[in-house]
């Protein structure tokens, strides 16, 4: 993609920065002598007409209405309205929203819709302006125009503005590369890389993408198309959005066989994160990332609601091969990778249909019904667990619960109640030809004043309860 340098032709520039200025919304200001003139204004090597400013006190201010005419011209949308700054960005072009100073008084800054500071301002009338006018400092232009990804020198009477870090806005408000690395950075505990130098000719170390995007290069989450390109700012398909969080998950493509799926693609919708009727191919819109992203956090909680009282379970994904499918060994406890797939398919399944309801007071967990074969369900807690498997009927008490020793009516429902020290699933594989039975996936679920909380227990942990024993090899 090719690096846009400067958005606007000379004309166009020069006509919105001299065109009338127009009265702005009153801010408070300290009136004491002051001196107005300009400061000549250059864009790349284009130079263009001149920002009214104003100096007090050794301070100089430019002119909001003019600045917000440079950034409409570049692309952005930027309006004034009750001494709030509002700049928004297309979708697929990068801002620094990060909180910034909060300083009492002055005005409301608002990047894409976030609040992230206080500015001082001062209101003033230059000579020959119809009517007041709305400044603030210079060096706080410069500050929010870096947030931009614009670099902002002042070379003695002029204001040099460096766009090169400014990408092509993608159509359709499609998504970029960018995009996808920064929404899930949150839900998968990625921080910003330090400053430093680009290696990449289309994406500049200002740009406010360079953090995050270099951070997750690092990571492994997402691997250039050369050295030299970054594809940042490409369209990102659901095929490509898919594999960055397949590798941000820490999957490995040697273990690709042994998740739910096989692949990326087949792996995003066997577990749930995609759509019914997602088409892998096509570039991924601003709308459809967040799906993605609400999906997401939900698997990773653990948990989605389905009503006020009610939530489905939603078994958190992992390599499976390294979090499961090893035993004691080292040495797969499948004979082919196949039987592994299928295994954690069924593994992925089963609780996924579990739910947890909230009635009368109580918290309980529904188990749905187990097909008789070589899977089965245990239930287990400290102080033994408690269970009905029909509304109505009488809640028995027992040590543990397998649902191979528990028969319910047709029309029944086994529910087991949550106690204060909650409830740990597990769900089992028989394996006659190694003389057991394999726990292949635990979860955690608890109860409390916060809410629903599931943690998913990988199967080589100490914590979980007998019965299940995961044989070794």
């Amino acid at each position: 993609m090719e690096v846009r340098k400067a958005w606007l032709g000379a004309s166009a520039l020069l006509a919105a920065l001299s065109a009338p200025s127009v009265a702005l919304a009153q801010i408070a200001g300290t009136v004491s002598h002051r001196s107005f003139s300009s400061l000549r204004l250059s864009v790349g090597d284009t130079a263009l007409g001149g920002i009214p400013t104003v100096t007090q006190d050794g301070q100089t201010d430019v002119a909001v209405w003019n600045l917000m005419q440079v950034l409409n011209q570049l692309g952005f949308t930027a309006s004034w309205s009750n001494g709030v700054l509002s700049i928004s960005a297309p979708v697929s072009v990068p801002v620094d929203t990060s909180p910034g100073p909060q300083d009492k008084g002055g005005a409301e800054v608002i990047l894409d819709g976030t609040a992230i500071e206080h500015i001082p301002s001062t209101v003033a009338t230059p000579p020959g302006a119809s009517g007041p006018e709305a400044f603030i400092p210079i060096s706080i232009a410069i500050e929010l125009l870096a947030r931009l990804g614009i670099a902002a020198t002042v070379n003695g009477n002029t204001l040099n503005l460096d766009t090169s870090a400014l990408p092509t806005p993608l159509p359709g408000n499609e998504v970029a590369v960018w995009n996808v690395i920064a929404a899930l950075a949150s839900d998968l505990g990625l921080s910003p890389a330090p400053a430093g130098s680009s290696p990449y000719a289309d994406l500049k170390a200002q740009s406010p993408a360079w953090g995050m995007v270099q951070a997750a290069i690092r990571a492994g989450w997402y691997q250039p198309p050369s050295p030299s390109e970054s594809g940042a700012f490409q369209p990102i398909t659901w095929a490509q959005a898919a594999q960055l969080v397949w590798s941000a998950l820490g999957i490995s493509a040697q273990d690709a066989a042994y998740q739910p799926g096989g692949s990326p693609t087949a792996w995003a919708s066997a577990i749930g994160l995609v759509p019914d009727n997602w088409n892998p191919s096509s570039d991924m819109t601003a709308q459809e990332l967040g799906i993605l992203v609400s999906n997401l956090h939900d698997c990773l909680q653990g948990y989605v609601a389905t009503s006020p009282t009610a939530w489905r379970i939603w078994y958190p994904p992992a390599d499976e091969y390294e979090a499961t499918l090893q035993s004691g060994g080292g040495q797969p406890l499948f004979a082919s990778a196949s039987d592994a797939e299928a295994a954690m398919q069924a593994t992925y399944q089963f609780f996924n249909q579990l739910q947890v309801v909230r009635r009368s007071g109580e918290w309980l967990l529904v188990v749905p019904p187990v097909s008789q074969g070589f899977g089965f369900a245990c239930v287990t807690s400290t102080g033994g667990v408690t269970y009905q498997t029909s509304a109505g009927k009488t809640w028995i008490s027992a040590a543990s619960l397998d649902t191979r020793d528990v028969r319910v009516p047709a029309s029944g429902q086994l529910m087991v109640k949550i106690p204060p020290s909650g409830l740990v699933i597990t769900w089992n594989q028989m394996m006659p030809s190694l003389g057991g039975t394999v726990a292949l996936g635990a979860i955690d679920v608890q109860t409390g004043s916060s809410g629903l909380t599931v943690d998913r227990m990988n199967v080589d942990s100490p914590n979980l309860p007998p019965p299940i024993t995961t044989v070794s090899g």
